[in-house]
């Protein structure tokens, strides 16, 4: 495409990836939110919009037109690109970040549909998520976030957690439906951070017995309802389902036989 475009004499500026601009609060993401009137080739309206928002340089949807390659044919785009002004200015590639082997995947936040109900914040595991001081679910490391893993947004009952490079709708932008969200303690019949902590192992017995077997289960069940890749599971250290249990509010329990365990992780039963 960025040969049509400069044959017909388009001025355009290429991204090698918008996300990674966004997590960096890149300056030219304001420098085009101002521009008079702009047309935005990426990937779905709302996952650009929140991109933007999450740069520090919310759009003015008046000012812009938004052309999807993922769902828009070349010819369409080429079509509406073309009644551009044309311009012998040579257009500006915009490099990404260098910042070590750090795939750009993150989730944004839709706040047009975000009750700030903080399943998201209680739910991941990696920090990701934090507050302003005026109490509102932010995205504040972005850089913690497991790379292909788009749980959170899977959780979130408003569907207002996107992740753009996500294949499935709606959480890579695409609109909304009115179905229902996943409802996890039903599906899983547990608790998520419970699950999780069961991986394999239960309370310092090697043997898997019924119990374990079943948590076995119920792991599994977790990992396809929310698309968690296998790497992700087995990254999670003892100390990050701990944190996850305390900002969910529940006892930690430090007991390691199974008989001696009454508090309310229920380890022993």
């Amino acid at each position: 495409m960025r040969k049509e475009l400069t044959d017909l004499g388009i001025e355009f500026e290429a991204v090698a990836d918008l996300c990674e601009l966004s997590a960096r609060k890149d300056p030219a993401l304001k420098r085009w939110a101002k521009m008079d009137t702009i047309k935005i080739v990426a990937c779905f309206e709302r996952a650009v919009k929140w991109l933007f928002h999450a740069g520090g340089a919310p759009l003015q949807p008046e000012r812009v037109e938004f052309l999807n390659m993922r769902t828009d044919s070349i010819e369409s785009i080429l079509g509406s690109l073309s009644e551009c002004e044309a311009s012998a200015t040579e257009h500006e590639e915009i490099e990404p970040d260098k910042r070590g082997k750090w795939i750009p995947w993150f989730p944004v936040i839709d706040y047009e549909r975000c009750a700030n109900c903080k399943q998201c914040l209680n739910f991941c595991l990696f920090g990701v998520f934090g507050l302003s001081e005026q109490g509102q679910v932010q995205v504040q490391q972005p850089a913690n976030c497991k790379t292909n893993c788009p749980a959170c947004a899977r959780v979130c009952p408003q569907k207002a957690i996107i992740f753009p490079k996500y294949t499935e709708s709606p959480f890579n932008g695409d609109k909304v439906g009115t179905e229902d969200g996943a409802k996890l303690s039903e599906l899983l019949g547990g608790d998520i951070h419970d699950i999780l902590g069961r991986r394999g192992k239960c309370c310092g017995v090697s043997a898997m017995d019924a119990g374990q077997q079943q948590g076995a289960s119920r792991l599994a069940k977790l990992q396809n309802a929310l698309d968690i890749p296998q790497e992700v599971i087995e990254s999670l250290s003892a100390g990050q389902i701990k944190e996850g249990n305390l900002k969910a509010g529940k006892e930690d329990c430090s007991n390691t036989e199974p008989q001696e365990c009454n508090c309310k992780c229920k380890r022993g039963k």
